[in-house]
């Protein structure tokens, strides 16, 4: 297919509109404004049941306020047979047609949890009315263009009582809970069903999040005592999933954490060295010249007890050490927070584990090149460095290990 012919086909498309539950949706131009309709399958006219299903559905229509739920008015012929449907105004399409024509769409989480969310909420206030839509095929699911809220139109719980009711679902059949297809039970569950073949259609071109794959997979069991009972169970069952992943992985990042502080730690523990003693060699006769009087002044050697420190200078040793302890605890501590900081937060806490790993590396290396920076200006000497940097990065770690605590790191 070259360019000018998708193009056609695509405006086509656009003219011919979709087909739905009852019949083909469309923009008409009435006057000088577009209307939508939707245009009746004229064979279901020659069912009763459906001809009392449609005026009944016509009249809950008007007393249904849900801001998803579409409205219509019916337009009856001469003789007395529904023509169409003229829904209120605005610019729709189809799920089906509007993922077709934008298909990132399926990648975009805030756009797939609202409008999830929204069927969820329209879904529990119809099973509140005693109404069950029945199928949530794409192709059954109005969208309105710019802010993509979805609205549903007509209800499959109304046009049960067809002798042949998978008429209605031509096209649409695997969206129809196993029970409907079967003996016709309706209840709660049967909708759950339909909700779940529609988040696995929306899946069908991107990776399933964890907590929809569960939630899909116990919704589609073939048995309706096997789902959820209830569209609130379902809801509680996706935001559960979507908790625990989330505490998982917070979970995982804070053992990556601790495992790389205790890698940290012995890093910048001092190295010890054994020392090799060594036998001294034999005296040999004669030739010790302290024996012959040799004074080891004459080479500059100071005797051991020149070396001994007097108190006063003891002290002001001890005071000179304190306060360089004292200075690079000090500076250390705010310079580690700040850069632990860059770490510890939700946004770095929920990422991968092979960017958590990449950036913890990174801090590392930033917090042993501040150690050695500030113990030298403190005068401080490595050994004696590292062991009090130590302790500051560990203690840093717990404090804002614990202030993660909300999102369920700590226990």
């Amino acid at each position: 297919m070259n360019y000018e012919e998708l193009l056609e086909s695509k405006s086509a498309s656009k003219t011919k509109g979709a087909k739905m539950l009852l019949g083909h949706f469309s923009k008409k131009l009435v006057g000088e404004k577009y209307q939508n309709v939707l245009d009746i399958t004229p064979t279901l006219n020659d069912s009763i049941k459906f001809v009392e299903g449609l005026k009944n559905e016509s009249a809950k229509n008007r007393e249904l306020k849900h801001k998803n739920q579409m409205h219509f008015e019916e337009e009856v012929s001469g003789r007395g047979e529904f023509v169409a449907l003229n829904l209120e105004p605005g610019n729709y399409t189809t799920l089906d047609q509007l993922l077709n024509e934008q298909p990132a769409l399926v990648a975009d989480r805030a756009f797939i949890d609202a409008l999830i969310g929204q069927l969820m909420d329209l879904t529990a206030y119809l099973h509140e009315q005693n109404i069950w839509h029945v199928c949530y095929a794409p192709q059954n699911i109005l969208v309105r263009k710019g802010d993509h809220a979805p609205m549903l139109l007509n209800h499959g719980s109304f046009y049960l009582g067809m002798k042949d009711k998978m008429q209605l679902y031509q096209g649409m059949e695997d969206y129809v809970a196993p029970e409907i297809r079967g003996d016709g039970t309706i209840d709660n569950r049967c909708d759950i069903y339909s909700l779940g073949r529609l988040m696995e259609w929306l899946f069908k071109m991107a990776e399933v999040p964890y907590e929809y794959r569960k939630v899909i997979k116990k919704a589609l069991t073939e048995e309706p005592e096997g789902r959820c009972q209830t569209v609130e169970d379902m809801r509680k069952a996706l935001k559960h999933k979507r908790e625990f992943y989330k505490s998982a992985l917070m979970l995982l990042g804070a053992v990556v954490a601790a495992l790389l502080i205790v890698g940290l730690y012995f890093d910048l523990m001092p190295e010890t060295s054994e020392v090799e003693f060594v036998k001294p060699a034999p005296k040999q006769p004669n030739d010790d010249l302290l024996e012959e009087g040799f004074d080891p002044a004459e080479l500059g050697v100071v005797s051991g007890d020149t070396l001994v420190m007097t108190p006063e200078e003891r002290r002001s040793l001890e005071e000179y050490n304190a306060k360089a302890e004292q200075i690079f605890r000090k500076r250390f501590t705010a310079e580690a927070d700040r850069v632990l900081s860059k770490i510890y937060d939700n946004e770095h806490m929920n990422s991968s584990e092979k960017v958590f790993l990449s950036e913890m590396s990174s801090i590392n290396d930033e917090l042993l090149k501040l150690q050695n920076d500030i113990g030298n200006e403190a005068g401080l000497s490595t050994t004696r460095s590292q062991l009090i940097a130590t302790e500051i990065v560990e203690s840093l770690t717990e404090q804002k290990k614990k202030k993660l605590q909300y999102y369920g790191v700590q226990k």
